[in-house]
């Protein structure tokens, strides 16, 4: 039954017992006061399937468990890294450069941990979570050996392990399939594939005593012109991580994909840049921490992590960007 249906129908039944403009201004006060109801019965179903989407926070954990997120030298990784060392975790930042040099010449990524290390040894009433940097590139097999070592000597007495492996190593290269060089292809392959296959195969170790985590960033959608080496590399994170689950469910490692659909790779694997104020001076953010950009993550896909990091029974995959329930049609009756 349409709109037109409904005022006519309601025009037809309420003229034979008033006037004619009488009948014709109620029938559509009725249909607007059905419309209002419709919307809000359909607003509060929305916020209870999107709250019962996320896990109660009953069964989250909370802040202090250590976890490793594997490149910090891009948007994504370092956005990661700084929300959870907000939350109060403990979080080993990986970088290819910079982890401890301080030189001035260091990436923007080592500048803005740097200058968060020191903010919150600034401060007079300390806070809890920490934000430690340390080499790691997720290509080389010897640097990746000689983090769990660095990991270990930073763990409190008595721990030996972590809660979450993150991986947020990657890259993209766009361009047209028949004149993308093979070589982009390699790179690729070697980072996002081979190199989270390799960073699960090192830090097991450390998940082993913790019944920790490994995220991975994966896909299940989006194909897209112009990105056709990278959406296989995603589709084979996807793949290897399913397989991966079941290799480590006996060992009490739980694998997770979060799936980044409707983020611009380009922005997720990108350099951050320190913003500077018109006199060039470094800009800081609120809490006094160096600002820079791009921030790609949302607080709605922030969240998401939190449930997938902390959750004692975490999802086998998480999306960040959900399709709004409202571009759904919702049926009521089926004819």
């Amino acid at each position: 039954m349409n709109y037109a249906i409904s005022v006519n129908f309601l025009y037809s039944h309420f003229q034979n017992n008033m006037d004619e403009q009488t009948a014709l201004v109620l029938a559509l006060q009725l249909i607007a006061l059905f419309s209002i109801a419709g919307a809000l019965l359909l607003y509060l179903l929305c916020k209870i399937r999107n709250n019962s989407s996320l896990e109660s926070g009953e069964n989250m954990v909370c802040g202090g468990k250590p976890i490793l997120v594997t490149s910090c030298d891009n948007a994504l990784g370092l956005q990661i890294a700084m929300h959870f060392a907000n939350r109060g975790f403990r979080v080993f930042a990986g970088l290819k450069e910079g982890a401890s040099s301080g030189s001035p010449h260091d990436s923007a990524s080592a500048r803005v941990i740097r200058a968060w290390q020191k903010h919150r040894e600034s401060l007079s009433v300390p806070l809890q979570g920490s934000l430690i940097a340390l080499p790691l590139d997720v290509t080389r097999e010897d640097i990746s050996h000689e983090a769990v070592d660095i990991i270990r000597a930073h763990l409190p007495a008595g721990e030996d392990g972590i809660w979450a492996v993150i991986n947020t190593s990657g890259i993209s290269y766009r361009g047209r399939f028949d004149q993308q060089d093979v070589t982009y292809w390699d790179a690729m392959l070697k980072t996002n594939v081979i190199g989270v296959l390799r960073t699960a195969r090192i830090f097991q170790s450390l998940l082993r005593k913790t019944s920790g985590r490994i995220i991975n960033i994966g896909s299940t959608n989006g194909e897209e012109s112009g990105l056709v080496a990278y959406t296989a590399t995603k589709y084979a994170i996807q793949g290897a991580s399913n397989a991966l689950r079941q290799e480590f469910s006996p060992l009490g490692i739980k694998v997770i994909t979060i799936d980044p659909r409707g983020i611009l790779p380009e922005l997720m694997y990108s350099m951050p840049k320190i913003r500077s104020k018109e006199d060039n001076e470094v800009a800081l953010n609120i809490s006094g921490v160096l600002d820079y950009q791009p921030l790609i993550l949302t607080s709605k896909a922030l969240e998401i992590i939190d449930v997938a990091v902390s959750s004692a029974e975490p999802k086998q995959t998480y999306t960040l960007m959900q399709r709004p329930y409202w571009c759904k049609p919702l049926r009521l009756i089926h004819v």
